[in-house]
């Protein structure tokens, strides 16, 4: 070997080495990374209209919106979810569902009330959560609506702060009625923020298994908001998962009195019907999910995943064809569903030919029975 062959081989071995050496670095700080813990704190300045207790929940709403801003602006710079296609809102409102905020210290002298609080979080687990919740779009679905709920109900409370200062500044006889409906209503929104805080306990609970807790948040939110049907729709999903589900239909029931148009609530209780027995009902109930989004091949698939595990097949193959119509190179679940449909049937060769293409499109359980 020349001299300037043995100096080319030196080099090398030098770079490779540098190279194994920062990537060991990389590797120990990563697996010893200390959690991160951010701090902050809120002072709210009272009105008419507040209490104690309203003081607080507003206080504690809108220090956790500058903890999940602050630990979302860290996860974009210093984890994997900087090169996601995650926007900054959708993993603050995800990071809502996977950390807990601890308060610190609070204080209230009647006028104004302060709150130090604090997010501890390992955020590298933080970053899986986020993106695994990104791609289960149902679970994230409830995470997104809380957070606009509640961006909803501080505008809400900002509105009728105003109008009750207007309305107790009023000269006009009798007037106490207006002053109790407008604190009545004010006392509500608030009402909400704090169901909303159980709600994200139970939503963070119900993902580590532990669905007792869970139930026991959903039920604080509940007691929080007997009149709003978000919680009980999560608290019937929760009796639906502790195989309770005369409890899920009382609270199902509930919901949808409440708000007889939310398809989550519809979908849940057309499950416990076909839990219960009613098959007729729930896929009667579940049909109509189907048909309020008749383009979005998700839906189509996930509604017929019910009806197939409740031996409803001739009730499912037309929603699993129009999901395959709408995505056909890129549905593997969907022509996995549809063949377990036509072997139902006695459409065998149909069957075969609807597993190749699952297997073809990378679905495991197809490429498995086809071994």
């Amino acid at each position: 070997m020349t001299a300037g062959s043995k100096k080319t081989l030196q080099r090398f071995i030098f770079r490779l080495a540098l190279v194994l050496f920062l990537v060991g670095i990389t590797a120990w700080q990563e697996a010893n990374a200390a959690p991160v813990t951010v701090i902050r704190e809120y002072i709210y300045h009272a009105g008419d209209a507040d209490s104690k207790l309203t003081s607080r929940a507003i206080a504690l709403e809108q220090v956790k919106r500058l903890l999940l801003e602050e630990l979302g602006t860290y996860l974009i710079s210093n984890t994997e979810v900087k090169n996601s296609t995650l926007t900054k809102d959708e993993i603050v409102t995800y990071t809502a569902g996977a950390v807990v905020t601890v308060i610190i210290e609070e204080r209230w002298n009647g006028v104004e009330y302060f709150l130090r609080a604090k997010i501890s979080a390992d955020t590298a687990e933080v970053a899986k959560s986020v993106a695994a919740m990104h791609d289960d779009r149902e679970k994230a679905a409830e995470l997104v609506q809380l957070r606009a709920q509640a961006g909803e109900s501080l505008k809400e409370i900002e509105r009728l702060r105003k109008e009750l200062a207007e309305v107790k500044s009023s000269t006009k006889p009798d007037n106490a009625p207006n002053v109790a409906s407008v604190q009545k209503g004010y006392n509500e929104a608030v009402a909400k923020l704090t169901a909303k805080d159980y709600l994200e306990q139970g939503i963070r609970l119900r993902k580590t298994g532990t669905f007792e807790e869970s139930l026991a948040a959903f039920s604080n939110a509940v007691a929080a908001t007997p009149n709003w049907f978000r919680p009980y729709v999560t608290r019937g999903a929760i009796f639906l998962l502790l195989n309770n589900p005369q409890k899920a239909l009382d609270d199902l029931e509930r919901a949808l009195q409440l708000n007889p148009a939310d398809l989550t609530a519809v979908s849940l209780h057309g499950i416990v019907l076909l839990k219960l027995g009613r098959k007729e009902d729930g896929a009667f109930e579940l049909k109509r999910v189907a048909a309020a989004s008749p383009n979005d091949p998700n839906t189509q698939t996930n509604i017929a995943g019910i009806l197939v595990k409740n031996n409803l097949s001739n009730e499912a193959l037309p929603f699993l064809t129009r999901a395959i119509d709408l995505r056909p190179n890129d549905n593997g679940r969907a022509y996995f569903l549809r063949a377990q449909v036509y072997n139902q049937l006695g459409r065998k060769q149909k069957a075969l030919e609807d597993l190749n293409m699952a297997a073809r499109q990378g679905n495991a359980k197809a490429r498995e029975l086809l071994r």
